[in-house]
């Protein structure tokens, strides 16, 4: 479900996208496509959203039986609009740009030229093979050949362990995957440490949970949680 918001002092038009599957609202930015924040603070299925009309006030109501509201600072909407464009969640509904960014994310950049002649999304990236991309491609390196096989055999396992019902305290609320190194951070809530130093760094001492400013930085590992996990991916994989 979308619901938009336009704000004529930022320039701007946000869209919220509710997903009832993982419980989480997540707020875009039409203009750049960016996700701004995801919020994620429902215990059950979230299905209906509204903004007010003049202020950037968000209120988001669930199965729960619980309505948040939940207010934006426009500097750090901003700063978020101008950070650097990340690939959608869902590799499977990467465009020909994502793509591209993962491309130059993965020192690949060589490649984008092709892939985007070729018209290669996220659906055609998972279906690569070591022939297509000597044959219908042209990658004519087999260095280069297997380091593409390899990364994208990476993005596979990452599609498949996000289809396979992974416990939610085990996702992290800002990249929406399964956590390797989890911390708890001063709002109370864990997250994995990589994205939250750059969520720290990027966006100020905001909880991405609450949308409150952090009380402290200071990021503290979650051992429980991270052993707890992989127990889970033990108990998984086999």
């Amino acid at each position: 479900m979308w619901s938009g918001l336009p704000d004529q002092n930022l320039g701007c038009f946000f869209y919220t996208w509710l997903r009832s599957v993982d419980k989480s609202v997540i707020v875009y930015d039409t203009n750049s496509e960016n996700i701004l924040c995801t919020l994620t603070q429902h215990t059950r299925y979230v299905t209906t959203c509204a903004f007010a009309p003049n202020i950037l006030l968000l209120a988001t109501g669930s199965m729960d039986k619980t309505v948040n509201i939940w207010q934006f600072d426009p500097e750090t909407l901003c700063q978020a609009r101008s950070a650097e464009d990340q690939p959608k969640q869902f590799i499977e509904d990467w465009s020909e740009d994502d793509v591209s960014t993962w491309l130059c994310a993965h020192d690949l950049k060589d490649l984008v030229g092709i892939f985007k002649m070729n018209n290669i999304d996220g659906r055609e990236l998972l279906n690569l093979t070591k022939e297509s991309l000597a044959d219908d491609l042209k990658v004519e390196s087999l260095g280069l050949r297997s380091k593409v096989l390899r990364k994208i055999e990476e993005l596979r396992t990452k599609v498949k362990t996000l289809s396979s019902g992974i416990p939610d305290e085990f996702i992290c609320p800002i990249t929406r995957e399964l956590m390797k190194d989890p911390v708890i951070a001063s709002d109370g809530y864990s997250y994995e440490k990589e994205a939250m130093e750059n969520w720290i760094s990027k966006k100020k001492r905001t909880s991405p949970m609450t949308n409150l400013v952090l009380p402290s930085v200071v990021l503290i590992p979650n051992r429980t949680l991270k052993m707890a996990i992989n127990r889970w991916l033990e108990t998984h994989q086999k």
